[in-house]
């Protein structure tokens, strides 16, 4: 019998050990997660700020033209 109670012991720990192990990996992805939200927000916000960037070169660039001609 004692053998039968040492395998459910060491299944009892294996199971403890893989729900840790789990919460571990819920916590990493939910980070992970709240990281990829951040970097699609700063790379949204990174392109509007090109775009009004490229916007503001276009004009320069057309009033240097019309000061040339």
């Amino acid at each position: 019998m004692s053998k039968i109670i040492e395998q459910l012991e060491n299944l009892k720990t294996s199971l403890e050990n893989a729900k840790k192990y789990m919460d571990k990996i819920k916590m990493e992805n939910s980070l992970l997660k709240s990281q990829q939200q951040s970097l699609v927000s700063e790379r949204s916000e990174l392109i509007k700020k090109n775009e009004m960037a490229k916007e503001q070169i276009i004009s320069i660039l057309d009033r240097i033209k019309n000061l040339e001609t």
